[in-house]
């Protein structure tokens, strides 16, 4: 009984232990709506596709602040507030990326890929989350890394 106990200690240890990176909980990562060579391929739900690079502009450790909203179709989304060094990144390559995807990652899954219409600043609208409660849950692991990045 004792070995027993001792061995699912040790996998709950070790599931902690595998805890997901901050670019699987939240990226957004630079995409374009024509084929690049040596980027990944998306086909969307809407017919588009698109071409991401592997590596996130910011991920979740960029965000300072985070609470609820509702889209402009009244849709559960996310405002986000990026810190200084998250919105220096985002500003400086959507200002040259207008017109082009970005492809927002939660959990490694693509969500939403908007088009740039114009340089993104210190705050971003975080859509396709899906219901109320995964909102929710998305702001509070937000929070809880920006707490800890205190």
């Amino acid at each position: 009984m004792y070995r027993f106990m001792t061995c699912c200690l040790a996998i709950f240890i070790l599931a902690g232990c595998q805890a997901s990176t901050p670019a699987e909980m939240f990226a957004i990562k630079p995409a374009w709506d024509h084929k690049v060579e040596g980027l990944t391929h998306y086909s969307l739900a809407n017919g588009d596709d698109i071409w991401v690079q592997p590596s996130p502009i910011v991920t979740i450790i960029d965000v300072k602040n985070a609470w609820y909203v509702n889209d402009k179709r009244n849709r559960p989304a996310a405002m986000i507030e990026f810190d200084a060094a998250g919105t220096a990144r985002i500003s400086r390559f959507s200002s040259g990326h207008d017109g082009q995807p970005l492809a927002i990652f939660i959990e490694n899954l693509l969500i939403s890929a908007p088009n740039v219409t114009g340089t993104i600043k210190e705050e971003f609208m975080v859509m396709g989350i899906g219901d109320k409660a995964a909102v929710d849950q998305f702001i509070t692991n937000c929070l809880s890394q920006a707490a800890s990045s205190d």
